[in-house]
């Protein structure tokens, strides 16, 4: 349980669900972690989110609303190898957004990761012009690693709205969540 709502691992059922809820937390104009004006396209696909539900290395946590209302919150997690995680598709409702639901999943995500995956770090990426999202991780024991990527491009998924746009990468210890 995350607050009133329930925390699961996505199913085959959920894509459809999950590629609306990250479309409208990375690409609505709504929500204090939007990026819709750093970055146009659907930002994912039913293939895409397929892939991360099912595949060998990953799955998917959602977060069901309240009284069955839908899903409100979800994330991916990919085991890299080497005892790292990396976290993704992180995305919690605009409408929902600031009410604790994404530290209370973040939280379960790590859990998970350390011990079903046995990672002991997990790794994301944020869009280097978040300040204030970059400021929410790193408040929640995220540290930034010191690398950045290059944004990868993409004509249906991800055209970049800015020139030179890159990720800053950040890494968390799980020790405490074994």
């Amino acid at each position: 349980m995350v607050g009133g709502e329930r925390v699961r691992a996505a199913d085959g059922g959920d894509v459809d669900a999950v590629v609306a809820l990250a479309r409208a937390a990375y690409r609505s104009p709504v929500g204090w972690c939007s990026e819709a004006d750093l970055v146009a396209g659907d930002r994912t696909d039913a293939s895409a989110v397929a892939r991360l539900i099912s595949g060998p290395d990953s799955l998917m946590l959602v977060v069901e609303g309240d009284r069955g209302r839908g899903l409100v919150a979800c994330c991916a997690l990919e085991d890299l190898g080497r005892g790292v995680a990396r976290l993704g598709m992180f995305a919690v409702d605009p409408e929902r957004q600031g009410g604790g639901i994404g530290r209370r999943l973040l939280d379960e995500a790590a859990r998970v990761a350390a011990r079903g995956l046995r990672a002991e770090t997990i790794e994301l990426v944020v869009l280097a012009p978040q300040t204030a999202l970059l400021a929410w991780y790193e408040r929640l024991g995220f540290r930034r690693t010191g690398e950045a990527r290059r944004f990868p491009a993409d004509p249906v998924h991800a055209r970049p709205q800015r020139d030179g746009l890159s990720f800053v990468v950040l890494m968390r210890e799980l020790g405490r969540h074994r």
